[in-house]
């Protein structure tokens, strides 16, 4: 036992709390572990020891090492807000699983509900094209873009661009 004033041999990390090793064998075993997920879809003690690592090394470093490859394997993709020509696309296509979403606007059960109507007009527009029908899909799109946070301009220029698509009806 040590005696109070006699301080160890053993270093610590700087940060023991943190869940992630940064010592230069765990990062080394870190990548080692990325390639032979890659080729071989997975990762056992055997490849770790032929790659050099000793059954201490893996014993101590193997969570950390796993982490560290996880967080290097994925990325982050974030989605950009639609502007003005992504919402005219897809109000022209009017496809359910692509709702135009600007900036602040987060998809609600309410907002993906009106979009949902408005391609469901646009459907009946094009099985059955008759003036009414034109009428109606414009006021649901018009409805859906009115619970957008969007400016007044771009909703118009949203609905003219989108009329000017649509196929012509005759009364």
């Amino acid at each position: 036992m040590l005696s109070p004033n006699r301080s160890s041999s053993q270093t610590r990390r700087d940060l023991p709390e943190t869940a992630v090793d940064t010592h230069p064998r765990c990062l080394e075993m870190a990548e080692a572990m990325r390639d032979l997920f890659a080729v071989a879809g997975g990762v056992r003690p055997e490849d770790l020891v032929s790659n050099g690592f000793t059954t201490a090394e893996i014993i101590e470093f193997r969570d950390s090492a796993a982490n560290l490859a996880a967080l290097a394997s994925t990325k982050q993709i974030t989605i950009r807000p639609d502007l003005l020509e992504d919402m005219i696309e897809k109000a022209r296509h009017a496809a359910p699983n692509r709702p135009p979403l600007p900036g602040d606007a987060q998809p609600t059960q309410s907002l993906l509900q009106a979009w949902g109507e408005y391609c469901a007009s646009r459907g009946a527009l094009l099985l059955d094209p008759w003036s009414g029908q034109r009428e109606r899909c414009i006021s649901v799109l018009a409805g859906y873009l009115d619970r957008l946070p969007i400016f007044p301009t771009i909703r118009t220029n949203v609905i003219k661009a989108v009329e000017a698509a649509m196929p012509q009806v005759h009364q």
